[in-house]
């Protein structure tokens, strides 16, 4: 479905899934469960399991439109096993945010030329990301490594607001920053929880991208559906 808008002055992004994808995500969780055993007495099963323990919990208060970042997975795998001081926690979070920078991430196809059309026809450009084990301080670098970074005017990551989506507060940071109202913006990602209702419920246009992953939840579908990031051009009538 390629529905038509106009008036639209911006668009904002999701990021994984959508800009961003892992090269290898068991990688870069073999890595956090690696740097786990180098403080406790684990074995590789152990470790493994305890640090997918971690991601669950994240992965519960998400959905509960909450924060549970690196610090909390980190505290949370180390305090299961007695182990509390504050140096530990705070090295084991810079080992786990930093993980998907040793096992790679590249951008998806289209992402670059589709920013630059934005870019060049005077669109304005935002990103939305909700962030997990990767925070956004590194997520910039990963941005700016994939070449994406210079092409995003505005950066709102949900460890910073404090606020995940489909929460309004990240969405109207972002829109605030880009000086558009939410009827002029469209916003794409490949969540109908997150990136579909958190948009629509924000009064913004949503577009679904299903170019890395087709999420086939029964949440509420998209009036505007794409395979392509070159498509959000043809929504725009840019092309």
């Amino acid at each position: 479905m390629t529905k038509r808008v106009d008036g639209i002055r911006a668009v904002t992004y999701d990021c994984w899934g959508t800009l961003l994808k892992d090269r290898d995500f068991d990688a870069a969780m073999a890595t956090r469960a690696k740097a786990l055993r180098s403080v406790l007495d684990l074995t590789e099963g152990q470790a493994h399991a305890l640090v997918r323990e971690a991601w669950v919990k994240h992965d519960d208060a998400w959905k509960q439109v909450e924060t549970f970042g690196p610090g909390r997975m980190a505290a949370y795998c180390l305090e299961a096993r007695g182990v509390s001081d504050d140096d530990s926690i705070s090295s084991l979070t810079r080992e786990f945010e930093e993980a998907s920078m040793a096992s790679g991430v590249e951008p998806v196809q289209g992402a670059l030329d589709t920013l630059q059309a934005l870019d060049k026809a005077g669109i304005r450009r935002g990103l939305v990301c909700d962030t997990g084990f990767t925070p956004g301080r590194v997520v910039r670098d990963l941005l700016a490594d994939a070449g994406l970074l210079d092409f995003l005017e505005v950066l709102c990551f949900s460890d910073e607001v404090g606020v995940p989506k489909p929460g309004n507060d990240i969405f109207a940071k972002a829109l605030a920053g880009l000086g558009v109202r939410p009827p002029e913006a469209v916003h794409v990602g490949d969540l109908r929880r997150t990136d579909v209702a958190g948009a629509r419920d924000m009064g913004m246009h949503a577009a679904r991208f299903r170019g890395v992953h087709d999420d086939l939840s029964g949440a509420s579908e998209a009036a505007i559906v794409i395979d392509r990031h070159e498509q959000i051009l043809e929504v725009l009538t840019l092309a």
